[in-house]
């Protein structure tokens, strides 16, 4: 699907800020979490039907280049962490998840 960046603060894969009414290109009909009220769809979208936020629960965005946190229902709940210490956190069950989530809770 092809969006259209309509605010600051995109990166690509690559790392590289992307400039505002750039066209980026994601896979399926799903605008990303990171992404959400940043882009707009460009192109054809007659007949389909566009999901801005389809999961509820525990989430890994991108922050930065080599930077993540995982969210619960969109809203941060871990402090900045590197791409190596949330792997496999996709596989853990929901208990095991809610326990990551508390050894690495954000600092108010």
């Amino acid at each position: 699907m092809k969006l259209e960046v309509t605010q600051k603060g995109v990166h690509d894969a690559k790392g590289q800020r992307v400039a505002v009414g750039d066209v980026i290109e994601v896979e399926g009909d799903t605008v990303p979490a990171w992404l959400v009220n940043k882009v707009r769809v460009a192109g054809e979208t007659s007949g389909k039907t566009l999901v801005v936020n389809p999961s509820t629960g525990y989430a890994v965005n991108q922050k930065g280049v080599g930077w993540f946190f995982v969210s619960k229902d969109g809203v941060p709940v871990t402090k900045s962490l590197r791409k190596d210490d949330l792997e496999g956190f996709g596989d853990m069950s929901d208990e095991d998840k809610a326990a990551f989530v508390e050894l690495h809770k954000a600092e108010a």
